[in-house]
């Protein structure tokens, strides 16, 4: 089942890509969008530009050989400009069909109860949309110059 136009336009990460605010978008080529996510300073979601609800096997070659070195860029990126002693990988897909992947940067001070899996939990109280900017823009800034 890949993409149709009925499909993309009951797509709820289709219309977040389409109303995301510039700013919030840290890197975008043909293929990949990264933009931050719930306003949590190091965290960001990969989407595939495309529209396509068949997950991982449904990616295209140039999909499947871009996506690993896209996701080590931006890890190296949230390491440096994030603070992030570890950046978690998560991919679901059950509720928003549509590839995407969400990064969770967390700082070596992050508790170890915050530690892991859990860390999703937290996000309303670990929102700060300002400081996520402000992250945001640096990451920009430093994928920018190793494109």
């Amino acid at each position: 089942m890949s993409e149709t136009g009925n499909e993309a336009a009951h797509c709820s990460i289709c219309e977040l890509k389409a109303t995301t605010p510039d700013e919030s978008v840290v890197y975008s080529d043909d293929l990949w969008t990264v933009m931050l996510v719930l306003d949590v300073p190091g965290w960001f979601m990969i989407t595939a530009n495309r529209h396509s609800d068949d997950w991982l096997w449904g990616m295209s070659e140039q999909e499947s050989s871009t996506l690993g070195p896209l996701i080590h860029r931006v890890s190296l990126a949230a390491r440096g400009e994030a603070d992030a002693e570890r950046v978690y990988l998560m991919g679901f897909g059950e509720k928003m069909q549509h590839l995407h992947f969400m990064l969770l940067g967390r700082s070596g001070s992050t508790s170890a109860e915050l530690r892991g899996p859990g860390l999703l939990a937290h996000a309303p109280e670990l929102a700060d949309r300002s400081e996520a900017f402000r992250v945001g823009a640096r990451m920009r800034a430093r994928l920018a110059s190793v494109s």
